[in-house]
Order: C-alpha cells, then sequence, then structure tokens
C-alpha cells in the first residue's frame, strides 16, 4: 500500500469516517511493514488503540449479575431522591390554612374597627402664626434644595469619572 494512501486513510480515521475493513487494513499495514518517519507517531497511537482488541477479555463470572443490581439500586435511590416529600407536603398545606385563617382574622378586624369609627388622627395646626410658619417653610426648603444640588454636584462628578474610566477602557480594547 501507498504511503499517500495510509495518509488519507489515518485522515479518515481520525475523522471517524474508516470501515472495519479499511481499520483492518491500517491494522496489517502498521504491524508488518516499515513506516516513514512521519507516520511513526501515528504508528504508535494506532497500535496503541488496537493492542488489546486482538486479545479475548476474560469477563468475570457474575459479573452482569452484579451490574444488573447495582443499577437496579442506582435507579430505586433516585426514585427516592426525587419522590416528593409528604411531609412537606402536609407543612405547605398546613401553612397556606394558617395563613388563609390569619388573613381572614386581620379582614374582619379591619371591617370590626372601620365600623366603630376608628379612623387616623386628622392633622393638626402645628403654628398658630402663618408667617412663623412660612419661616419654618422657607428655612426647611432652602436646606433640602441645599442638600439637592450637593447630590447633583456629586453625580456630575461620578459622570466624569465615568466617562475617564470608559476612554481607558475604550483604548485598551483597541490595542
Amino acid at each position: 500500500m501507498k504511503v499517500e494512501e495510509i495518509e488519507r486513510l489515518l485522515a479518515e480515521f481520525y475523522e471517524g469516517n474508516t470501515t472495519e475493513s479499511q481499520e483492518e487494513a491500517l491494522r496489517d499495514y502498521f504491524r508488518t511493514t516499515e513506516v516513514p518517519e512521519h507516520l511513526q507517531k501515528d504508528k504508535e497511537i494506532f497500535l496503541s488503540l488496537y493492542q488489546d482488541a486482538d486479545r479475548d477479555v476474560e469477563v468475570p463470572e457474575g459479573l452482569g449479575d452484579k451490574l444488573s443490581l447495582l443499577i437496579d439500586e442506582k435507579a430505586e435511590e433516585e426514585q427516592r431522591f426525587f419522590s416528593p416529600n409528604k411531609s412537606k407536603r402536609n407543612w405547605r398545606w398546613i401553612g397556606s390554612v394558617a395563613a388563609t385563617i390569619l388573613v381572614i382574622i386581620g379582614i374582619g378586624y379591619g371591617v370590626e374597627n372601620l365600623g366603630r369609627g376608628v379612623c387616623p388622627p386628622t392633622p393638626q395646626d402645628t403654628f398658630s402664626d402663618p408667617e412663623e410658619a412660612y419661616q419654618v417653610l422657607q428655612a426647611t426648603l432652602m436646606e433640602v434644595s441645599t442638600n439637592l444640588n450637593q447630590g447633583i454636584a456629586q453625580v456630575k462628578e461620578t459622570q466624569v469619572d465615568m466617562k475617564k474610566v470608559n476612554q481607558e477602557i475604550k483604548k485598551e480594547i483597541q490595542r
């Protein structure tokens, strides 16, 4: 067999596209002929794959029964693992009943208090002098405005920093 034919068969073998007869031809070639230097590694690989194929492997007695038993045990274990837990299901049912009862009690309590006229207290005036109320309101609004402006300044600083970081990242990506 020519070296080109062997190289073609090896390529097909590594892709998994060879038939048994083609693999037998490769095996015979590598066993009986002196191969070129560039095919020595392929020879080692190929012969090591098929080294045990020629020998009959002795199967221990009862191995099939042991494997069947092990498979059955694993299947039972899997069923126990994935079967729904009845106690969990019972607790869920009890919890949902308790939650429903609490909701009904809460609604009943709310309706009862609403019927009695129990309402939250209405807000009372805190200032008797309108000028004093205006001054307190103005001071409060000034404080809110100052804090809001400080927050906006911090956001702007952060935006500037983020732009710098984004530019650096873009430079690094483009490299």
